[in-house]
């Protein structure tokens, strides 16, 4: 399938969740997909608005919270991302992902690594294991808190 006629189907699928949010605004599970449609089309504020209004009708949901978070760090709001991911702790303190993005929030767009390095340390003590989505280790990305980013 080609790139255009995949964003095509996506559109498609877009229509289609907004149709059934119109005619059934309190559908969580529906504006959660749609959020989700957004963010797969790197439009961080529309998925900001149909996260928001899956949040409003189920709060503490961490990994609508969590992708909230990357989209507000996608559209350059830092401060709203970590606000997120620490909702999506708060509502599950095991939750590995809001903690991995919040490291990467803090490390690389807030130049804060102190507390990159703390966060990510905290997610080796819960996850020996835990890696970045690439694969990379977690100790090799603590490892560049203690060095200038270019």
């Amino acid at each position: 399938m080609s790139p255009q006629a995949g964003a095509n189907l996506e559109l498609e699928h877009i229509g289609h969740l907004e149709k059934s949010l119109a005619a059934n605004p309190q559908d969580v599970a529906r504006w959660t997909e749609l959020g989700n449609a957004y963010f797969d089309m790197h439009q961080p504020l529309k998925a900001i608005e149909a996260y928001e209004r899956s949040l409003a009708l189920r709060p503490g949901d961490p990994n609508v919270l969590t992708d909230l978070g990357i989209m507000y760090r996608e559209s350059g709001q830092y401060e709203l991302a970590l606000r997120s991911f620490d909702r999506a702790m708060r509502a599950d303190p095991t939750h590995e992902n809001s903690r991995f993005n919040k490291g990467i929030v803090l490390l690389f767009d807030l130049h804060r690594h102190a507390e990159a390095k703390a966060v990510w340390q905290e997610l080796l003590r819960m996850n020996p294991r835990a890696t970045a989505p690439d694969g990379t280790g977690l100790r090799t990305l603590i490892e560049q808190c203690d060095k200038p980013l270019p």
